[in-house]
């Protein structure tokens, strides 16, 4: 997580850790800014981080579980509305987080919301966000 931070920083010239939550390939929940500071992709949202190269790799199922606990434990305790909507960076900007094999398996999570995908508008006009989300997040 350290190695994750100062790349943040040096790196992207970033004041701390980008994502809320960062899950592991082994299951593990790792704090990023956790549930009381604002990650840096918009506010309002919880950014989760699948730590791993998913373009290449399968995602294990410990780490899907474990993202979806996550996701749960945040509506049982407010921190997400009932209703959220799942997004991916890849939908937002050009990108290729979280990784093809990641993305083809939240697509069929419950919440998973195709915004900026075929004729649906693109993602974060219901958040007022800019056209194009900040190149460097």
């Amino acid at each position: 997580m350290r190695t994750i931070q100062d790349s943040a920083i040096a790196e992207k010239n970033l004041p701390d850790i980008q994502a809320n939550f960062y899950v592991g390939d082994d299951g593990n929940i790792y704090v990023g800014r956790g549930w009381d500071y604002a990650n840096t992709y918009a506010n309002d949202t919880l950014a989760v981080t699948f730590m791993g190269d998913y373009g290449r790799y399968e995602p294990s199922q410990k780490q899907l579980e474990a993202a979806q606990y996550l996701l749960s434990y945040a509506i049982a305790n407010k921190y997400i509305e009932l209703g959220y909507k799942l997004v991916a960076q890849n939908q937002t900007k050009v990108s290729k987080s979280p990784g093809a094999n990641v993305y083809r398996q939240i697509k069929k999570w419950p919440h998973f919301y195709p915004c900026g995908i075929g004729d649906n508008p693109r993602c974060g006009v219901e958040l007022n966000m800019p056209d194009v989300w900040d190149g460097k997040m």
